[in-house]
């Protein structure tokens, strides 16, 4: 646990907003565990909440914290005051290319439902909007598969900037305490029925 919280990226974060596929979903946790993302946000406002697939998370999402929101504005502003640049991946004419965009700051990927894209407050309140080039006929890629790319090239420039070194702090030993305590609270836990 101590291995991967010093290398956590706990500046950087990923926004769910009213996402409908379960699977999309899921997939999104195990890709920003996998990058070392500390915090995910879901928005759900237009959309009901489809749960996660433990399956496709591969419990990925018990290593990373979760914050819900029921507003997309109160989200991106909150996120700003927290001092993080919040960018909607979205297809805008405002939208620049996720490989020009410095991510070694604080920074929040906002990810959009399926169909509808991401919300007007959320494009509104957002600090910019990004994009993944494409060099074929689509037009996008899966909103999963999106949130993997981006996630990719920001811990790409922060090893480059020698933020994915391994450090200690305040922030850290809590979120160690933190899983420690979860942990000993499930070991403690009696079977279930049947066990």
């Amino acid at each position: 646990m101590r291995e991967i919280i010093e290398r956590r990226q706990l500046d950087l974060a990923v926004v769910i907003e009213d996402l409908v596929d379960p699977h999309n979903t899921a997939a999104i946790y195990r890709s920003a565990e996998a990058f070392g993302v500390a915090q995910v946000h879901l928005v759900y406002e237009r959309a009901q909440w489809p749960g996660l697939n433990s399956a496709v998370t591969a419990h990925t999402h018990r290593w990373v914290s979760t914050e819900r929101w029921y507003d997309p504005e109160i989200c991106a502003k909150s996120l700003r005051k927290r001092g993080m640049t919040v960018y909607a991946a979205a297809l805008t004419e405002e939208a620049v290319d996720y490989r020009d965009i410095d991510w070694t700051g604080p920074s929040a990927v906002v990810l959009g439902q399926e169909r509808r894209g991401i919300s007007e407050p959320m494009l509104e309140h957002s600090s910019g909007q990004v994009v993944v080039p494409m060099g074929g006929f689509a037009q996008s890629l899966n909103v999963s598969v999106c949130a993997g790319v981006i996630l990719s090239e920001a811990l790409r420039q922060r090893r480059v900037a020698g933020l994915c070194a391994p450090r200690w702090d305040e922030e850290r030993e809590r979120l160690f305490r933190q899983w420690v305590s979860r942990e000993e609270d499930l070991d403690a836990a009696p079977p279930a029925e049947g066990e």
